[in-house]
């Protein structure tokens, strides 16, 4: 960027340039009208005539001006033309008043050095050469057109902005990547060439401002989804463009989502009935998600004479090279999938599609529903994982799925075509709020339907057929459940029962049946249930006062109910607790042990050894204990006598560091492997059977395998 010179206009110069601009007010076509388009603060503009009159649906007034409006200079017939100099100066008149630059594949990298003392100068075209900057051309306020077309710029100035009186702005064919924010909104300009760039993404605001424009034209650049850095929201009451939006060419794969780029819903858009856009060229996925944006578009698109939004379809191979407005037109709005089957969330074997159903153009609303069709497929239970969908269909004939686990989707399905009657969670069935079709073949709705399920409507198993079963008196739930419900609105099928070869209407045939006994019966049933309960909870009453220390373990070891404490002061300090008279032991300790430890950051701690002389042994053994992270129990026969005080009271230690703090870790290596039995301390017999133990009999390997385990975190 060079630094230009300035001279301030003197007053003779500003009083010669009234006079230009008073003679070309004068001299202007007589076939125009003044123009003052909003936001511009130039000279003004002169639009034709025929803008008056443009047709109600296609170009407005406004966005008719933008395009074919002219300025002052236009309408002078006294064109000054300068040169540039092989050393980079302009040559020529420097008091006219209205200057051409014209300096066509020269080679020039840098603009002209005294461009600042040609204040008159109009255009620039000094397109086709090696220019990498712009200056700041506010000392040329009367520059109209700006051709910087197929050169090496990087940017887009915002000096530009200083330049009220711009109409063209042409920087296409160079390198730029990124738009500052705000910049192209803030141009004069009604014509803003940027095709064939490297520009990756542009602002909402760049596209959609307060202010009249002809054309914004980035094609061929890698453009993907509009950006809303600043959080802009569309104002409702302001009236934006209109212009004609060029986006043909890039790599947009998606219509952008309303709430995303600053419109508070679909019906927003409306804002921009006077705008036009081209996005053909673009890889646009003509799938399900498209469907509800075209269904609010639908009444734009019948009463527009234009292409409103010129976008084709760029996938599937269906759509490839149709327009939007061609599918709305042709009503094909229902035939756009989402092809689910090649994803992992899909079930091998299956196929998942998903489709808009129940269009309602009056009220511009469909429901999107997702298809799972693993007829024949082996299929053993429903899948964990499933794309999102407004609605799911399950249509599950040919595998035999025995239970209905609760899974988070279930609150989205509506359809449950099923091979048998299934065992559904409780949980399952109170998240199946939206179902409306349960269906299974009538060789399994002969056995019925489990009263568990009569927290369904009745209503979802008459949607397809009569549903027809063998009742027996057990079904007497079912006369208050299908009264409790307006079975009149389900369908025109209803609950049937087989006697012999016959199906009676199931609301007769039960109350004929001799169902006195049946009272009796449940009655005795309920008793067997109740003390089977009774029998049950004192049974498990029973086992866990037994095995109390042994559900502690367990419970401790999965870190349940149990608090971390951050008052470990050594975290990678073993603490080990062994039988200093087992002459076994203590050499393999030192020599094989502790080198290990070291090897993976860990330091031992062996109390026989690293405890200070003459300190008390118990309680400076204690303190280390509270400060350790891991201890590592070396079990032997001598370990837990009632002689063996010293170690006794570390496991005491242990035991209760170990219990209330979940971030320490104990190991217990079974030397002597010795049985739980053997063991006179309870606490440490317990954790023989369920806690983490290893016996040293397996081999170093295995032992020193289950430390790093343990440790080593």
């Amino acid at each position: 960027m060079f630094v230009f010179e300035t001279r301030k206009i003197s007053i003779a110069f500003l009083l010669m340039l009234i006079g230009i601009v008073c003679s070309a007010v004068i001299s202007q076509d007589r076939n125009t009208f003044p123009w003052y388009p909003q936001g511009w603060n130039g000279y003004v503009l002169y639009c034709p005539n025929t803008c008056k009159n443009v047709s109600i649906g296609g170009t407005t007034k406004e966005g008719c001006c933008a395009c074919h409006s002219k300025s002052l200079w236009d309408f002078s017939k006294t064109i000054s033309h300068v040169n540039v100099s092989k050393e980079g100066y302009l040559e020529g008149n420097k008091s006219a008043k209205n200057i051409h630059i014209n300096s066509i594949k020269q080679n020039l990298q840098f603009f002209p050095k005294n461009i600042c003392q040609f204040p008159g100068i109009t255009k620039i075209n000094l397109s086709f050469n090696l220019i990498t900057d712009i200056p700041n051309l506010s000392c040329v306020p009367n520059l109209t057109n700006l051709n910087l077309s197929y050169n090496k710029l990087s940017s887009l100035p915002k000096t530009l902005t200083q330049n009220r009186n711009l109409r063209t702005v042409d920087l296409s064919g160079n390198y730029i990547t990124r738009l500052e924010t705000g910049v192209v909104a803030a141009l004069s300009a009604h014509n803003i060439l940027l095709q064939a760039n490297q520009i990756m993404s542009i602002d909402i605001t760049d596209v959609v401002f307060e202010r009249p424009f002809c054309v914004i034209n980035m094609s061929h650049n890698a453009l993907r989804i509009p950006t809303n850095e600043n959080n802009w929201r569309v104002n409702l009451k302001a009236k934006y463009g209109p212009g004609y939006g060029v986006f043909s060419y890039n790599y947009m794969k998606r219509m952008p989502k309303a709430t995303t780029i600053g419109f508070f819903n679909l019906f927003d858009f409306g804002k921009l009935f006077d705008f036009g856009f081209d996005f053909r060229h673009n890889p646009i996925i003509c799938d399900c998600k498209i469907a509800e944006p075209l269904l609010h578009f639908k009444e734009y698109i019948d009463m527009m004479k234009r292409d409103y939004f010129n976008i084709t379809c760029g996938s599937p191979e269906k759509f490839q090279g149709k327009s939007l407005p061609s599918i709305i037109r042709e009503n094909q709005i229902k035939d756009l999938l989402c092809n689910y089957t090649s994803t992992p969330s899909c079930p091998n074997g299956c196929t998942c599609e998903e489709s808009p159903k129940n269009i309602d153009y009056r009220s511009k609303s469909l429901t999107l529903t997702l298809i799972i069709n693993c007829s024949g497929a082996g299929v053993k239970r429903l899948p964990r994982v499933l794309p999102y969908s407004d609605r799911i269909e399950f249509h599950m004939r040919g595998n035999r799925i025995y239970e209905i686990t609760n899974n988070h989707y279930l609150n989205h399905v509506s359809v449950l075509e099923l091979e048998m009657m299934p065992v559904f969670d409780k949980d399952a069935l109170d998240n199946l709020t939206r179902l409306q079709i349960f269906s299974i073949p009538e060789s399994e709705q002969r056995k019925g339907i489990p009263r568990s399920l009569s927290r369904l409507s009745p209503c979802v198993f008459l949607q397809k057929t009569d549903f027809v079963m063998v009742c027996t008196c057990s079904h007497l739930w079912m006369l208050d459940w299908i009264g409790s419900f307006l079975t009149s609105k389900c369908a025109s099928y209803v609950f049937k029962c087989l006697n012999g070869t016959v199906k009676e209407n199931l609301t007769i045939y039960i109350p004929s049946l001799n169902c006195s006994d049946m009272d009796y019966f449940h009655k005795y049933k309920w008793m067997i249930i109740g003390s089977s309960i009774f029998v049950f909870v004192c049974f498990i009453i029973l086992i866990v006062h037994v095995w109390k220390t042994e559900l502690k373990i367990v419970l401790r070891l999965r870190k349940i109910c149990t608090k971390s404490k951050k008052n470990v002061d050594q975290d990678c300090v073993v603490y080990i607790s062994y039988d200093v008279n087992n002459v076994k032991v203590g050499p393999w300790v030192f020599q094989t042990l502790e080198k290990f430890l070291e090897r993976n950051d860990l330091s031992a701690f062996v109390p026989s050894r690293d405890l200070p002389l003459g300190s008390v042994r118990a309680e400076e053994a204690a303190y280390q204990i509270s400060v350790s992270r891991y201890y590592l129990v070396i079990l032997s026969e001598g370990y837990s006598d009632e002689e063996s005080l010293v170690t006794r009271n570390e496991w005491k230690n242990i035991w209760n560091r170990f219990m209330s703090d979940s971030r320490k870790n104990l190991l217990v290596i079974n030397f002597d492997l010795m049985q739980p039995g053997d063991v006179s301390c309870r606490k440490l017999g317990a954790y023989l059977r369920f806690g983490n133990v290893i016996n040293f009999a397996e081999g170093e390997k295995e032992t020193f395998s289950q430390i790093l385990n343990t440790f080593v975190e």
